[in-house]
């Protein structure tokens, strides 16, 4: 045996071996699933209600579209980062089934804080709270269903639990559209924070820390890595940095797509906030949920557990996602935009799912949450953060009450670049597996 090839064994021994056998899951994981994706749902409400009182915001504090991208923004990403290194090293070490109960009851309580705020930098505290806050949440929920589900399997449990993001973003501006018609921005913050405190119970005292790695078949994967070790798989390993890449783009283009569009109805097609929040409950929340919820059956029965052919499935959604972004925003008429935007939702349910689960298959149990935290922190950073501003300064920088329009068209144009990381990353694969 070579140097090099020793070299290459060392690595792949914190690399997901060949596919697993299929076998059943009990009933007790989907419960656990359920409650996590319900965690997950009322998270996302927690982080999506400044998207649905933008003007609101703006009328009462007098702020601009780069602020309001900051606080949609940068006030939640950058706490977010801060706090996802040590919260991968947390969930690759204690009871992920603890953490992820403490977590959701701190970001609920915070939430809770925003409904007092009495001037802009009330709100940026009381968001940088939140982000931080919700760090370990999703790198510890998608551990834990990683070892909750086998491999041909991950992709239906998955995208239900990426589901919650169309159902919360469906609750948020359906629900939270009528709040504030009836009464006011301050009332969502307060009503958002009440289920996640009941859920945060519930997972402490009705769930178990499932076994790490039970459904893997790994090489030489047992005791936590340290993070330089996890950085240094990734940078080894092509796919993986592609898939990181791709997903950061197509969260973060999501993202934006859902802080701005409310905004995008109210200005170009002259929609109240209110009833442009509910439109976009149902055009983006409810068929973005079909979307989520349906792909995850489809990609486990084309990919089985294979990560290669699981990339390909968001590589499709994500141009198709850009086409449709980039015609809702062309549209003069309401109708077209609001059928274009729910094209686009859908696509964007067909991406979520099978992004996350081609990150999940390429790592081993012992670093998931390592891994799965700098993707998230370049997701949420990069993406989520970069974009919801860019998206924010572009529409000041062009001016106008159209200006909205243009500044999200040079935003979803992105999902092209993130179709094309996740061939790249589907190709890497298929050429490690040849080696």
């Amino acid at each position: 045996m070579t140097a090099t090839d020793s070299s290459k064994d060392a690595r792949d021994t914190h690399l997901v071996a060949g596919p697993a056998t299929d076998r059943p899951v009990a009933h007790r994981p989907w419960y656990m699933l359920l409650l996590l994706a319900l965690i997950y749902i009322f998270g996302s409400i927690d982080r999506a209600v400044p998207s649905v009182i933008v003007e609101p915001l703006k009328s009462e504090f007098g702020l601009s579209d780069s602020q309001m991208g900051f606080l949609t923004g940068f006030a939640y990403s950058i706490p977010f980062a801060m706090a996802a290194l040590p919260a991968g090293w947390l969930i690759d070490r204690m009871d992920r089934r603890i953490l992820l109960s403490i977590s959701s009851a701190i970001w609920s309580l915070l939430t809770a804080v925003g409904a007092f705020a009495q001037n802009f930098t009330m709100l940026v505290l009381a968001r940088v709270g939140v982000g931080a806050s919700e760090a370990p949440a999703s790198p510890g929920s998608l551990s834990i269903i990683s070892d909750l589900f086998p491999k041909e399997r991950r992709a239906t449990a998955i995208s239900l639990y990426y589901a919650g993001t169309a159902t919360g973003q469906m609750i948020t501006f359906l629900v939270g559209g009528w709040l504030l018609l009836h009464f006011g921005w301050r009332t969502l913050f307060m009503i958002a924070a009440v289920p996640g405190l009941i859920l945060a119970a519930l997972l402490f005292f009705t769930c178990k820390e499932p076994r790490r790695g039970q459904y893997d078949d790994e090489r030489g994967a047992s005791e936590p890595v340290s993070y330089s070790k996890a950085v240094g798989v990734i940078f080894r390993t092509p796919a993986l940095r592609h898939a990181i890449v791709a997903n950061m783009l197509v969260t973060g283009v999501q993202y934006a797509v859902m802080v701005w569009t409310v905004s995008l109805l109210v200005r170009v097609h002259a929609m109240s906030v209110e009833y442009a929040a509910m439109a976009m409950g149902v055009a983006v929340g409810l068929v973005m949920m079909i979307g989520s919820t349906l792909v995850g059956f489809v990609a486990d029965s084309y990919a089985k557990g294979d990560p290669a052919r699981i990339a390909t499935v968001p590589a499709i959604g994500a141009v198709f996602a850009g086409l449709a972004g980039v015609a809702m925003c062309l549209m003069t008429s309401l109708v077209p935009a609001l059928i274009f935007m729910a094209i686009l939702a859908f696509c964007m349910g067909v991406n979520t799912g099978p992004s996350y689960t081609t990150l999940v298959s390429m790592t081993s149990s012992n670093m998931r949450g390592s891994i799965l935290s700098v993707a998230k922190i370049a997701s949420i950073l990069i993406g989520n953060g970069f974009l919801a501003y860019y998206t924010g300064a572009v529409s000041d920088l062009i001016g106008g009450e159209d200006s909205i329009r243009w500044a999200l068209l040079l935003t979803v144009i992105f999902f092209f670049w993130a179709s094309l990381h996740f061939c790249l990353a589907s190709r890497a694969w298929r050429s490690r597996l040849a080696d």
